[in-house]
């Protein structure tokens, strides 16, 4: 594969042409990122409604019926339950790792095994989450088909 970017100052905006011959995971993968950096979602933060980009969230954790999404940077409360919220973050390949946490896995430094089928995960921001053996599977097989991957 190969890319080339042309700048220009009298284009009005900004666009992607990807061509290939076939449709491959690699343009999958690019084309999800692309999607990433293009959305964002609305939550609250500080009592005021703000949009923060997708591509930016490392994780979204419920803890008591709260759901709180952190960045590199901020923590936004969310009066969402996880679950709608994990149908938003899904097409951007969000991956669920527990029964409270939907992950950003462009964001995991490194993965340990640990007893009971469960594995835990240090992110980049040094957090450290538990991927459990009810969502084990799924992680794995993101892991086995290449979806860690750098963005």
């Amino acid at each position: 594969m190969r890319w080339e970017l042309d700048i220009n100052e009298n284009y009005e905006q900004t666009k992607i042409t990807i061509r290939a011959p076939k449709q491959t995971d690699d343009i999958t993968k690019l084309t999800t990122f692309i999607d990433q950096l293009s959305h964002t979602i609305p939550v609250q933060h500080n009592e005021q409604q703000t949009n923060i980009d997708i591509h930016s969230i490392l994780y979204v954790e419920n803890v008591e019926r709260t759901t709180f999404i952190y960045t590199k940077t901020e923590m936004y409360e969310d009066s969402r339950p996880l679950y709608e919220i994990e149908k938003l973050l899904a097409p951007f390949e969000f991956i669920r790792i527990n029964k409270q946490t939907v992950i950003n896995p462009r964001y995991i430094q490194s993965v340990r095994a640990l007893f009971n089928s469960r594995y835990e995960l240090l992110m980049t921001s040094a957090e450290k989450l538990i991927v459990t053996r009810h969502y084990r599977k799924d992680f794995k097989e993101l892991f086995e088909k290449g979806g860690l991957y750098d963005a």
